[in-house]
C-alpha cells in the first residue's frame, strides 16, 4: 500500500538552485527520477532523503519504505519523519517538498522486504534509481533477525531490480568494517564467512536457543552479527547483480553533520555518538582504546554526497554502453583523507566540551583511554561501579528505583563492543573514492562535497559537541552561561574529591609503613 501526498507532479524552483540546475551533471541526470530509498526513517536515509529532495529538486518523486505502526496512520508516520530538525531547510525553501515524496508499506524483516503485490509491481514499473540503506545496525542483533534484514532484503531487492524496464542505478550501503579480520580492506570483494544462500537456510532451520549457541562458531573471526552479516551481504551483492548497475558503497564511522542540512545534525547514541555523549555528561570515564589508533569518523552528509555521486557515476558509465558485470566499490573512511587518532580526537573533545558544557551533565568531563584491558577494568571498577553501587544505595534509602549499576552495566558491555574498532588500525582502499571526486565538474564538488580534506578536523568535532548537545541531548545553547557555572562547581567537587582521597590513601600508606618500620 502506499500513500501519495499529491497526485500531481508540480516542478519546483528556487532562485538557490536556478543558476546551478545548468552546470550540475548531477542534479540534471536526477531530474525527472523516481526513487526508491530503503532505511529511509535511519539516520543516514533522512540526511539522503532531505539531501534529494532539497538539491535534486527536478526530481520526479521519492518512495520511502517503512513499517506501519500500531494505531498510527500513514500521514502520522509522514510527519513522524518530516517533523525533525534536520528537515527545517527543507521545508524552508521548498514548503510543497511532500507533493513529491510517497510513503510505501514494507518491512526489511519480512520476505520480500514485506511489499504488497501491488506496491511490488507499481516499484517496478516506475522506479529508475534504488537506494539500499537499510539495516539492522546493532552489534549484539540476534543472527536470525540481523541474516534477515542485512542480507535477505538485498537478495530480494536484487531480484525485484531485475525486473525494473527503467533502473538506471542501484546503490548498496555496507560498512568499511564488513571484512574487518583483515588488515587491509582495498575497494573490491573478499570471499564471505559464509554464502548469503546458506546462512538463510540455517537461520530458517534452527530454533532461537539452537542458533545463539551456536551462533559464535559461525561468527568466526567476525566480532559481532552486524559485520558478519554484511560481510554475507557483500558476497549476495556480487552474486546476484549480474547485468544489473549497482554499486556499493562502505562508510566507516558516520557521525554528525558537519555543514547540511545544519552543522552538528545527529539522532542516535550510536558508537563513538554515545561514547562522547557519555564522556560529556560525566556519565563514562574510561574507554579500552589505543591512543594511536585511527579515528575512522566520517560526517553523514558528506557520506550521502558521496552516495549520490557514486550512484550517478554508476548511471552515466551504463548510459555510455559499459557493461555492469564488475560492481564497482567505494571505501569512505577517513584515514585516507585526514590524520585523526582516537588519542587527539578524544583530546579535541575534552577541549570543546568544557568550552559547550552541559547543563544537563551530572559530573565533569574526565574521560581518558586505556589500552590496556586490565588498566580499563581497574577504572571501570573504581570510577563506575564503586559509584553506582553508593548512588543506588542512596536511592535506596529515599524509596526510589535503584538504575545506576544496572546502567554501567550495559555501559560496559557497549564498551566492550565497540572496543574492537578503537584497538586497531586498518588500511582502506580509497583510490576509486578519490577517482569519483576527480570525475565531478567544479559545481558538482560545490554541490555534493566529500573531500574530507577540505574540512580542519576541529571543526567536525566542534560541529559534534555542539550537535550533540542541542539536537541529541535536547540541551539548547541558551542554557550555556548556567552550564559553565555548573561545570566550574563540579569540577571545584571533582578535584576536592580527589584530594580528600589521596589524604585517605596516603594515611593508609603512612600507617602500613609505621606497622612494618
Amino acid at each position: 500500500m502506499t500513500i501519495k501526498l499529491c497526485d500531481q507532479h508540480q516542478e519546483m524552483e528556487h532562485s538557490v538552485h536556478e543558476e546551478t540546475s545548468d552546470n550540475s551533471e548531477i542534479r540534471k541526470f536526477f531530474a525527472g527520477q523516481t526513487i526508491f530509498v530503503t532505511g529511509g526513517t535511519g539516520f543516514v536515509g533522512k540526511i539522503l532523503i532531505e539531501k534529494l529532495l532539497r538539491t535534486c529538486n527536478d526530481l520526479r518523486r521519492i518512495y520511502i519504505l517503512v513499517r506501519t505502526k500500531k494505531g498510527k496512520s500513514e500521514i502520522d508516520r509522514f510527519k513522524e519523519i518530516f517533523d525533525q530538525e534536520c528537515f527545517g531547510r527543507l521545508k524552508k525553501e521548498y514548503p510543497n517538498f511532500f507533493e513529491k515524496v510517497s510513503l510505501v508499506n514494507g518491512d526489511c524483516c519480512q520476505p520480500d522486504i514485506g511489499l504488497s503485490p501491488e506496491s511490488k509491481n507499481m516499484l517496478i514499473k516506475e522506479v529508475t534509481s534504488i537506494f539500499h540503506v537499510a539495516a539492522t545496525v546493532r552489534f549484539d542483533q540476534h543472527l536470525r533477525l540481523a541474516a534477515y534484514i542485512n542480507v535477505r532484503s538485498v537478495r530480494d531487492l536484487l531480484k525485484m531490480a531485475k525486473q525494473m524496464p527503467q533502473l538506471k542505478g542501484f546503490l548498496y550501503v555496507s560498512t568499511a568494517y564488513s571484512h574487518c579480520p583483515r588488515d587491509e580492506i582495498l575497494e573490491r570483494f573478499y570471499r564471505p564467512p559464509i554464502k548469503g544462500d546458506n546462512l538463510l537456510n540455517v537461520v530458517d532451520s534452527l530454533d532461537d536457543e539452537t542458533l545463539t549457541r551456536i551462533t559464535p562458531k559461525l561468527l568466526g573471526e567476525w566480532p559481532n552479527t552486524y559485520v558478519f552479516t554484511k560481510a554475507v551481504a557483500e558476497s549476495v551483492i556480487k552474486e546476484e547483480s549480474s547485468g544489473l548497475p549497482v554499486v556499493m558503497f562502505r562508510p566507516a564511522i558516520v557521525t554528525v553533520s558537519v555543514e547540511e542540512p545544519m552543522p552538528g545534525w545527529i539522532d542516535n547514541l550510536h558508537g563513538v555518538n554515545g561514547v562522547v555523549a557519555g564522556a560529556g555528561l560525566g556519565l563514562l570515564r574510561t574507554m579500552p582504546a589505543r591512543p594511536d589508533v585511527n579515528a575512522e569518523i566520517v560526517p553523514v552528509d558528506f557520506v550521502v554526497n558521496g552516495m549520490i555521486t557514486a550512484l550517478w557515476d554508476t548511471a552515466c558509465r551504463k548510459s555510455k554502453g559499459e557493461k555492469h558485470e564488475k560492481v564497482t566499490v567505494f571505501n569512505f573512511a577517513a584515514s585516507p583523507w585526514m590524520n585523526l587518532t582516537y588519542g587527539n580526537f578524544i583530546k579535541m573533545c575534552e577541549e570543546y566540551v568544557n568550552i559547550y558544557p552541559l547543563n544537563k551533565a551530572v559530573w565533569c568531563y574526565c574521560f581518558r583511554l586505556r589500552p590496556g584491558l586490565v588498566s580499563h577494568e581497574l577504572a571501570f571498577f573504581f570510577l563506575h561501579i564503586i559509584p553506582a553501587y553508593i548512588i543506588d544505595f542512596l536511592l535506596m534509602c529515599l524509596g526510589r528505583k535503584t538504575i545506576a549499576v544496572a546502567g554501567y552495566r550495559k555501559a560496559h558491555k557497549f564498551l566492550d563492543v565497540i572496543a574492537y574498532f578503537a584497538q586497531k588500525n586498518w588500511k582502506f582502499g580509497s583510490e576509486n573514492m578519490k577517482n569519483l571526486l576527480n570525475n565531478m565538474n567544479k559545481k558538482d564538488q560545490e554541490l555534493f562535497p566529500f573531500d574530507l580534506r577540505k574540512v580542519p578536523i576541529s571543526k567536525v568535532i566542534r560541529e559534534g559537541i555542539i550537535g550533540g548537545r542541542v539536537y541529541l541531548l535536547k540541551d539548547p545553547l541558551d542554557t550555556l552561561p548556567n552550564a559553565k557555572r555548573r561545570n566550574f562547581k563540579l569540577k571545584i567537587a571533582h578535584y576536592t574529591l580527589l584530594a580528600i582521597l589521596m589524604c585517605f590513601l596516603f594515611k593508609i600508606v603512612f600507617f602500613i609503613f609505621g606497622l612494618v618500620f
